[in-house]
């Protein structure tokens, strides 16, 4: 069993964040990040992938932003977490104890309920290069295109 002081599960932007953090403020521990993406992009670049970048290639950040600062990397998936023990078991069927668990897995789009939702050309905005890839080269083969929304958040009418 592989071991960690603190284990953080996500490695987009906020886990990235958590674990360089970490490590400088506590530099003999061990921090591991387990993310479950090959590459991982920048959140807020993503719109600019369709204009400025042209390319989710062009908006990835890069593992040496923790392997640099001496933070562990493993990408797989994490599947369960035992509290009582502190263990986290990843797909590959490895377990990692921890002293302390970070858990930053983001956020994914919301799927409004809408006819036709599930239709070929029907896009929400994934962080995921390849599908990010294959959605920029479908919109600049497009002769029209529908955006619906343009936040990052929902609001609620309050009353």
């Amino acid at each position: 069993m592989e071991k960690a002081d603190v284990i953080i599960i996500g490695g987009s932007a906020a886990g990235a964040t958590a674990a360089i953090s970490c490590k400088r403020r506590n530099p003999g521990k061990t921090v591991t990040v387990v993310r479950q993406e090959q590459q991982v992009l920048i959140p807020c670049g993503i719109p600019y992938i369709f204009g400025t970048l042209g390319s989710p290639q062009k908006n990835l950040i890069p593992d040496s932003l923790l392997t640099g600062n001496d933070v562990n990397l493993v990408v797989d998936r994490a599947v369960e977490i035992e509290r009582e023990r502190k263990i986290v078991r990843i797909e590959s069927g490895n377990d990692i104890s921890y002293e302390k668990l970070v858990i930053a897995t983001g956020s994914l789009p919301a799927m409004l309920p809408i006819l036709g939702i599930d239709k070929e050309n029907v896009f929400v905005i994934r962080k995921d290069a390849k599908y990010l890839q294959d959605m920029l080269t479908t919109v600049n083969q497009a002769k029209d295109i529908i955006i619906i929304g343009g936040g990052l958040c929902r609001s609620r009418v309050r009353r």
